[in-house]
């Protein structure tokens, strides 16, 4: 997740002012739309038929509210997707599964399925033997 908000200040003004107009919520739809056409994230990138196929999606045609205020965004775009890039190549804490930094949080399921398995009682346990 992008902290978007804390990359206001590298933008430039007059992207700062269409944010302002926009409001917060549609520049996060909109920055979401470029990453989502930079990234072609399987779940986004088709879409379920009414018969049970999957039909590819061309996300860069969409027509939704976040693509359209998009292009007005440019730089802030730039900066998100080099914030996703930078929170992508970080590695998962040992005994954490995620990580925070000043521009985004990554979290890590496998990390999630490891702590899990670790706090759980083995099947052998005093404490497993008590729920049966």
């Amino acid at each position: 997740m992008v902290r978007w908000p804390q990359l206001l200040d590298a933008a430039p003004e007059s992207e700062r002012a269409a944010v302002e107009e926009m409001g917060q919520v549609v520049c996060g739809l909109a920055l979401e739309h470029t990453l989502q056409v930079a990234k072609a994230p399987p779940l986004n990138s088709r879409r379920r038929q009414a018969g049970g196929d999957w039909q590819p999606r061309d996300l860069a045609r969409s027509r939704s509210r976040g693509a359209l205020h998009a292009e007005r965004l440019p730089q802030l775009s730039r900066l998100a997707l080099e914030a996703w890039a930078e929170l992508a190549g970080t590695t998962a804490p040992e005994q954490a599964p995620l990580t925070a930094t000043s521009i985004g949080r990554a979290v890590f399921p496998s990390a999630l399925h490891e702590s899990w398995k670790r706090s759980a009682p083995s099947p052998r346990s005093p404490s497993a033997a008590g729920r049966e």
